[in-house]
């Protein structure tokens, strides 16, 4: 063999070791270089799946194109049981004429929801919904239930797409098909932007049947609760085809069973805590008002369980 084919041997071994090491060393910077799309999302839901117990008080702004705002002021409670059933309820305290109107849901182990209204100057009377999607949005909001209460991981698939970069942070990207059909264009039902450094979801593209995004999704303010666990203290959606918009900001947010009660989920608690009211009698507003101080979000220690079986926030 001749010095130089000896030469070339030699260098092609050393660039082959230099390769294998640069590939071992990218593997211990980024240990996630090699996970799939359900393998992120699994981690996203072990830092900050759903805690079983949580009563958050919101305020919700809503703004068209032309500036004009609506304001909105609402209690939220959310309960997972053992058996996985997750119970969801916001009650709305401001304005006054939909000061008691309260949405109730119910999703049950095998899937399957249960929503109703509850409009108190009808009468004791649950109106049972079944709108899903952009019909099924809270009180003119661009918020559905299926957006507030999160998606369960059994029932989708996840694909990871190449990573990109959002507002000078590294995020993972993964798109969302419902469990047992082929993804595509026509199917993909959401696009999640996840933080690398925490695993927060800090942008969810929703899309409509034809692949094209319907709604987009930010959040903002994260708030560290407890180790890995974060929370986003606001969100916006915002409609991509009517510019209308939602931004959507806890007030007050406290963990515990105290809270919210299983018999609270219920027509009968409703009935009882919040009957008609008798609005034209009643003079000014009181404190609570879209122009009222908004205290901080709180973040109490009170029955700090662990994440249960649920949807991700």
């Amino acid at each position: 063999m001749s010095i130089k084919s000896s030469i070339l041997i030699h260098a092609a071994m050393i660039a082959v070791g230099l390769a294998i090491q640069a590939g071992a060393l990218a593997a211990d910077e980024d240990p996630w270089a090699d996970k799939d799309g359900r393998q992120i999302m699994d981690e996203v839901q072990r830092r900050h799946g759903q805690y079983p117990y949580i009563y958050e008080e919101q305020s919700i702004v809503m703004e068209d194109k032309l500036g004009n705002r609506d304001t909105r002021k609402l209690n939220r409670y959310s309960r997972t049981e053992e058996d996985g059933t997750v119970r969801f309820m916001v009650i709305f305290q401001y304005p006054r004429e939909v000061q008691g109107v309260a949405m109730l849901a119910n999703r049950n182990p095998d899937g399957s929801v249960f929503k109703a209204v509850y409009l108190p100057a009808l009468g004791p009377k649950l109106y049972e919904s079944s709108a899903t999607g952009s019909s099924g949005t809270l009180m003119g909001s661009d918020f559905t239930i299926e957006d507030l209460t999160g998606e369960i991981p059994g029932e989708q698939q996840y694909l990871r797409r190449p990573d990109q970069g959002l507002d000078g942070a590294a995020h993972f990207i993964v798109d969302v098909f419902p469990a047992g059909v082929a993804p595509g264009k026509e199917t993909i039902q959401r696009r999640h932007y996840v933080r690398k450094d925490n695993f927060v979801i800090a942008r969810t593209d929703h899309f409509d049947r034809n692949g094209d995004v319907l709604k987009r999704q930010s959040m903002h303010d994260f708030k560290q609760i407890d180790g890995e666990m974060w929370r986003p203290g606001m969100t916006i959606m915002v409609d991509q085809r009517t510019l209308h918009q939602t931004l959507l900001k806890v007030d007050r947010r406290v963990f515990s069973r105290d809270y919210v009660p299983a018999e609270m989920f219920s027509a009968a608690w409703l009935f009882a805590n919040y009957p008609d009211l008798p609005r034209a009698a009643e003079g000014p507003a009181e404190t609570g008002g879209p122009d009222a101080a908004d205290p901080e979000t709180e973040t109490p220690g009170a029955e700090p369980a662990p994440a249960a079986a649920g949807g991700t926030i």
